[in-house]
């Protein structure tokens, strides 16, 4: 039976961390990637927090530039957690100690971006995907609003909360946590006490994180565990004297996991697959390597190294793992707190 004719190899939907990964990674092994995003360009987002395991990787996939995005670094963080806050180091190795990262989000997409651009991935903005093509129960590509039908051997889904391939296929995120929201936001000026090392403080109703994203800009976040309105120039105390930049944002954080995150011709990876609060404090790392491991199923399974169904196995066992590993521990330290229906 002759092939079926594609228009690409692999069809990724969304430009952020974990669809760029995968799409470096793809384009990388030699194959034909379109990266659709509906937006125009990279977009502010929370959680500029990196920790130091995300280096390497990181290093890996964007081989030039990544000081660049850098806005300050530093050895640890203060934790107060149902306790007096204090400095807790991310440890050390015979080079010296690991040191974590704050970065410009939007610059760091925009980054691994201009990556998958330089290897080959055609880019495609402003492009937004609708229904999965599918010939029987594989998907076999998209359409789109501006592109009409896109054919491909494989499609990752990257497009975060919205979780458009999975939504599509009627695949049910399994909910894990009370509802909960983020708050975050931006201010201006000079606060010492915050400029050694990111914060963390929990206070029995949520947790406050506070860190120097720049020279003189500090960035905030919020979370209650039963969510509270708050006023959009509300700062946390220690940035009292500060001078709000913009105004706060908010955003979904409830934890939730995908019982099916690969199938027949497709993976979903980032938060499209699983998805906790910033306090896990891998998000960007989760979402990275998510991209990078389902971009090397797709390669093994498109060269013939792996059955296609046994890719996306590997690949889903592999992210649940991992993912209720994190569970248990972010659960965990919520238990601390009184915090219930977590898990």
């Amino acid at each position: 039976m002759a092939a079926r004719p594609v228009d690409a190899d692999v069809l990724i939907a969304g430009a952020g961390p974990a669809g760029c990964a995968a799409a470096i990674v793809c384009a990388a092994g030699g194959l034909r990637t379109v990266l659709a995003d509906r937006a125009a360009g990279p977009r502010a987002r929370p959680g500029e927090a990196l920790h130091p395991g995300v280096e390497s990787l990181l290093r890996r996939l964007v081989p030039e530039g990544f000081d660049r995005v850098v806005g300050a670094r530093h050895e640890g963080i203060s934790v107060g957690w149902g306790r007096a806050p204090s400095f807790e180091p991310f440890g050390r190795d015979p080079d010296g100690p690991w040191r974590g990262f704050q970065v410009d989000r939007q610059g760091l997409d925009a980054l691994l971006l201009e990556r998958a651009r330089g290897l080959g991935v055609d880019v495609r903005p402003s492009c937004r995907v609708l229904a999965p093509l599918l010939d029987g129960d594989a998907v076999v590509g998209a359409h789109t609003r501006e592109a009409g039908p896109i054919r491909a051997r494989t499609v990752i889904d990257a497009t975060g909360s919205a979780r458009w391939l999975g939504r599509a296929l009627g695949v049910a995120p399994q909910v894990r946590s009370p509802r909960l929201l983020i708050q975050y936001g931006y201010a201006a000026g000079s606060c010492p006490t915050r400029d050694a090392a990111p914060a963390i403080v929990a206070d029995g109703i949520g947790w406050t994180w506070t860190a120097r994203v720049g020279a003189t800009r500090y960035q905030w976040m919020r979370l209650d565990f039963v969510p509270v309105q708050r006023s959009r120039t509300w700062l946390p105390d220690e940035f009292a004297r500060l001078t709000p930049q913009g105004t706060a944002r908010a955003a979904d954080v409830t934890w939730r996991l995908s019982p099916a995150a690969a199938g027949p011709g497709w993976f979903a990876v980032g938060d499209a697959a699983a998805r906790l609060d910033p306090a896990s404090s891998h998000g960007v790392l989760r979402a990275l390597l998510s991209g990078w491991t389902a971009g090397c199923a797709t390669a093994a399974a498109l060269d013939g190294a792996l059955d296609p169904r046994e890719a996306a196995a590997m690949y889903q066992g592999w992210l649940h793992s991992g993912f209720e590993q994190d569970i248990a521990r972010l659960a965990g330290m919520y238990a601390e707190l009184g915090a219930r229906g977590f898990g």
